[in-house]
């Protein structure tokens, strides 16, 4: 992580069937098991809904339907041993044909990395940001 202020922006995806939150995995198999919605950074010029647009586009292969801001917040954290500060610009998000078939998925643009459906019970990995906690519990 640099020595600077990164602008993020995360999608809450919800599967319809259940409320269900679209997440990939991070430190997955370590003592810090943690899951995060989808989304990135926002490039320079780049509005934050036009990074979302892109970013669904890059991990999914599949268009935003509908995309609602819901909040902007301050992030600083360590993670892996790494301080980083972001800020976050967080959208309840649709999209056209949302991939609710499967429970697991390839993250396009990051092969090694998995999407999947994450219920807020499950005590396996903690939602990170935890300022999204209050967002996805159910």
């Amino acid at each position: 992580m640099a020595n600077s202020i990164r602008p993020i922006v995360l999608a809450l995806i919800r599967r319809p069937s259940d409320g269900a939150l679209l997440v990939t995995g991070h430190g997955i198999g370590t003592d810090d098991p943690r899951v995060r919605p989808l989304g990135g950074g926002i490039e320079f010029g780049e509005s934050a809904r036009a990074a979302l647009d892109r970013e669904i586009a890059e991990e999914l292969g599949v268009t935003v339907a509908s995309a609602t801001l819901l909040e902007v917040f301050e992030n600083l954290f360590t993670a892996d041993g790494e301080t980083g500060h972001e800020i976050v610009f967080v959208f309840d998000t649709e999209l056209h044909d949302a991939p609710v078939d499967r429970d697991r998925f390839p993250i396009l643009d990051a092969p090694h990395e998995i999407a999947f459906w994450w219920h807020p019970t499950d005590t396996s990995a903690r939602l990170v940001p935890a300022e999204l906690v209050h967002r996805v519990a159910r």
